[in-house]
Parts: structure tokens; C-alpha cells; sequence
């Protein structure tokens, strides 16, 4: 099954949005993305699961086709917005789906609106200590962009060695994404360091499943975070890393598709 990019208002601008399937009485899936990617990554899991439920994956605001917001952004902001995206689309409860960044934005939104999903599923929780963060920093330090194009290969070869085995089409994609967002790309990830994901987790009752690869940059948060969980399961893969939802698709839409309960999926 093919996606569909579409656009829909909001108080705050534009937001960009992939949807697969069909609308119906059943609950929808919104899958929200990592940084600095967009909703293509979802394309594989949209096409398989769109056969079964009705998917929408947003853009983020300031990556893939949603515009910057005029503020430096935050978690916060990043939740409201693709809230109202959804409200937009008179979405008022679905099945929950985070990866990365978008575990913490999935948290948010839960954190503003509990009854807002069904059930959660948080991919690569990022779940940090001080520790990680500093060590995290200087590996996402922002594009400078430079006279002679040394930023291109500069960004090539840090996304390349996050997962030198993915395939090039995969690098090529991750490559563009964080350049298209230039001086602006660590925004995300300081909404991430700054948010109080262990206090907003550790008081959500919604079941959520916490799920990882092995080779995950963050997979040491895995068990912190279902240990502050009320209502948590855990699964681990023995593959995946960053890109587990391009590279390992099925590793993925078999963890939606039971613990969402989707019917043939």
C-alpha cells in the first residue's frame, strides 16, 4: 500500500503528514519520528500496516516538510502542534508510536492529554542520564554550512558511521534530512536533553511497551525507563539500531501489531 503526503492547518502553521489506510470505527496509529528524520521513515511500516488500521505520521515542527517554528523549539511546543495536526484530522484517540525523539513527544502528549492514547509504544525511550547526554553532545553538534561544501561530507560521514551497514539509499535520505535542516538541526535533540522525560514517564498510567535494538545508540535506557513505568512491558531485539524502523521493519510492525491487538495484521 502507497502513502499519502498531505497538509493540514493548524493555529501554528502548516504541518506535514503521511497517512496509509483507510479511516474507520477502529482506533488510528500515529507514529511519531526521531530526529533528524521525517515520516518516510515509517514508510515500510505504513505500507504493511495500512492494510489493517489507518496511519498517520507527522513531520515534526522544522523537519521533513513542517516548517521551523519562529522560536527555538521544545518538546513542549513539538507536542502541541502535532496535537492539533491531529485534532485537525478529528483525531481524539489512537494507538501511540514513538521512536527516539518522538518517544519523548509521545510522552508529552500523554503528559498534556492522558486519555489521549490507548496504549504506547516508546522505541529507543530516551531515558538519559547526565552522563549520556554529555556524551551524546558532541556527536550532534549543528551544521555549519561552509564555503567550500565541507558540510556535505562532514554530515555524510557522521550519519554513515551511526550505521555504516544500512543501506546507501538510507544514508543518502538521513544525509539530506539533517542538512535541509542546517544551523537548526541540534534543536531537537536539545528539546530532548531538556525535557523531564523520567518525571512525565514515571506518572503515565497508560500500558506502554518499551522496546530497543541491540545495537541502538541509547539502548542502555531501555531498562531504566520500564523500570519507572506503572503499566510497562519490555521487548528486545536481538538487531536494530537508530534506523531499526527502516532496516527492521518487521521487527517493528510485529511489536504494533500484538501489542495493539490489530486484527489480521
Amino acid at each position: 500500500m502507497n502513502t499519502r503526503c498531505d497538509y493540514v492547518d493548524t493555529p501554528y502553521g502548516q504541518v506535514h503528514l503521511r497517512t496509509a489506510g483507510k479511516r474507520s470505527n477502529a482506533l488510528p496509529i500515529v507514529l511519531l519520528h526521531q530526529t533528524a528524520s521525517h515520516s518516510e521513515m515509517y514508510e515500510s511500516i505504513m505500507a504493511e500496516l495500512g492494510e489493517h488500521a489507518w496511519c498517520i505520521a507527522p513531520d515534526t515542527p522544522g523537519y521533513g516538510g513542517t516548517p521551523h517554528p519562529e522560536e527555538s523549539g521544545n518538546i513542549a511546543h513539538y507536542a502541541k502542534v502535532l496535537r492539533a495536526a491531529l485534532k485537525a484530522l478529528d483525531i481524539e484517540r489512537c494507538w501511540l508510536f514513538g521512536h527516539h525523539t518522538g518517544a519523548s513527544i509521545a510522552v508529552q502528549m500523554l503528559t498534556d492529554e492522558p486519555g489521549f492514547a490507548e496504549k504506547l509504544i516508546l522505541s529507543g525511550p530516551p531515558y538519559l542520564t547526565q552522563e549520556q547526554i554529555e556524551a551524546i553532545i558532541p556527536k550532534v553538534c549543528p551544521v555549519r554550512l561552509e564555503t567550500d561544501g565541507s558540510h556535505f561530507m562532514d554530515v555524510w560521514t557522521r550519519i554513515r558511521s551511526k550505521a555504516p551497514d544500512a543501506p546507501i539509499e538510507l544514508t543518502h535520505r538521513e544525509a539530506v534530512s539533517n542538512l535541509q535542516v542546517g544551523p537548526r538541526y541540534l534543536e531537537a535533540y536539545t528539546a530532548v536533553f531538556e525535557h523531564d522525560f523520567a518525571g512525565q514517564l514515571a506518572a503515565i498510567e497508560t500500558e506502554t511497551l518499551v522496546i530497543a535494538g541491540a545495537q541502538d545508540t541509547i539502548r542502555g535506557s531501555l531498562e531504566p525507563a520500564f523500570n519507572a513505568l506503572q503499566n510497562g512491558y519490555i521487548r528486545k531485539f536481538d538487531e536494530g539500531g537508530t534506523y531499526i524502523c527502516d532496516t527492521h521493519p518487521d521487527l517493528i510492525i510485529d511489536a504494533l501489531s500484538s501489542f495493539f491487538e490489530l486484527a489480521e495484521a
